[in-house]
């Protein structure tokens, strides 16, 4: 029988590892079990569970997280142990809490006792379903062990009630997609969908990310655009993988669509993946790829990147010699509220200025940011050589009277 291959297969030996973050713990009862020794975990469960404390059945399972999380994966597993031991003496015929188990012990990579628990279920004769042999499944993937996963996939074939189904698929896919085995990734999407399932955003994202870490990007674009004919809006992680297809692939002309699908679509940007775009786009130095990163950032959360941007934006427009775009930009950027940060930006603008001998217009602009802005040496010594170059002697007497108070000799 596929079950019994399964477990002859596990009692062969599998290690164990903890990895799990949980929180809503209570944290008397948490001080306790990890003040306490091994050997009283089982009883101090029992205590809190009879005081009627904690009337939520699955009250453990939280703590049980906690105490991985505080490196004690022993008590947890006692947690565990306690909470099957629980469940068979109420003579507990619901599938779901055992379940709720084994997919516990697959957080932890514990597939011993996640089988333990499947033969307590089978022994009980509980009727078995699909949630607790997906449950299994991830346990052993989890743990690495490939084929008594594969074995039990098998067996749900050929078992009503416990057929394979979407979660199925996705697990796999999502091993596979950690292993960075692109073959067997593609495999069982195309098993998925020929059983007629819709592929879910994270069957998507174990693909993309899979695809994108073999650096099969082709494939990775395939199966995003597939995903895009779906309707399905990606997520922050798929929108990670996208723009480093675009970088890998020096693509960065697509930028502007890759925006362009954003705006439209309405997704939404990280931090990480705003500031990723924003030094693209300024690398580029392509001005309508910064506006469009602008106008989608802009009153938002990415206050930092919205500033480079600003100011990058002023800057292709002051050294372009554009200055009506440039001074929309300036005062677009101050009725924001975003300053300039450094001197350079504003030397850049000061110098465009003189080279179109606009000298009202520089007024304008060193009035407006006279209280947001404190000038440095090197700013007013570009403003003393403009205004010596003209012979604009009346603003260069003001601007050394200025210097003088501003502490430069």
């Amino acid at each position: 029988m596929a079950i019994a291959a399964v477990r002859r297969r596990l009692w062969r030996g599998l290690g164990t590892a903890a990895a799990a973050v949980a929180s809503g713990t209570d944290g008397n009862l948490l001080a306790r079990l990890v003040s306490e020794p091994e050997c009283r975990v089982k009883a101090t469960m029992e205590e809190a569970a009879s005081s009627g404390t904690h009337r939520d059945g699955a009250f453990w399972e939280p703590l049980a997280a906690a105490l991985l999380r505080a490196s004690s994966p022993t008590k947890a597993h006692l947690i565990l142990e306690w909470e099957l031991e629980k469940l068979l003496k109420e003579n507990i015929q619901d599938c779901e809490p055992y379940s709720r188990i084994i997919r516990f012990c697959g957080q932890t990579r514990n597939a011993t006792l996640a089988m333990r628990v499947f033969e307590c279920v089978e022994a009980k004769g509980i009727q078995l379903n699909t949630n607790i042999f997906n449950a299994l499944i991830n346990a052993f993937l989890s743990a690495g062990d490939l084929l008594s996963a594969m074995t039990l996939y098998e067996s749900m074939e050929d078992m009503d009630g416990c057929n394979p189904n979407s979660a199925t698929y996705d697990a796999f896919i999502c091993a596979f997609s950690l292993l960075g085995s692109g073959h067997a990734m593609m495999s069982w999407y195309v098993a998925a969908k020929n059983a007629g399932f819709t592929p879910s955003i994270q069957t998507f994202e174990s693909l993309i990310t899979g695809f994108v870490q073999l650096n099969m990007l082709d494939d990775a674009k395939t199966i995003f655009e597939e995903m895009i004919a779906l309707e399905i809006k990606p997520n922050s992680t798929i929108l990670e993988a996208s723009l480093e297809i675009l970088y890998r692939k020096e693509e960065a002309s697509r930028v502007r669509d890759f925006l362009k699908r954003v705006s439209d679509g309405n997704w939404e940007l990280n931090k990480a993946i705003v500031v990723r775009l924003t030094r693209i786009c300024l690398d580029g130095g392509e001005i309508d790829e910064m506006e469009q990163l602008l106008a989608l950032i802009q009153k938002g959360p990415h206050l930092s990147s919205e500033t480079q941007l600003h100011h990058g934006i002023i800057r292709f427009y002051a050294k372009a010699d554009q200055l009506a775009d440039m001074e929309h930009a300036i005062y677009r950027m101050l009725d924001n509220g975003v300053v300039f940060m450094c001197p350079e930006d504003v030397e850049v603008i000061i110098c465009s200025y003189f080279r179109h001998r606009e000298f009202d217009r520089l007024d304008l602009f060193l009035n407006r940011i006279r209280n947001l802005f404190k000038l440095n040496r090197s700013t007013y010594d570009i403003l003393v050589a403009g205004y010596r170059k003209f012979d604009l002697h009346e603003r260069l007497d003001s601007t050394i009277a200025d210097m003088r108070e501003a502490g430069f000799a």
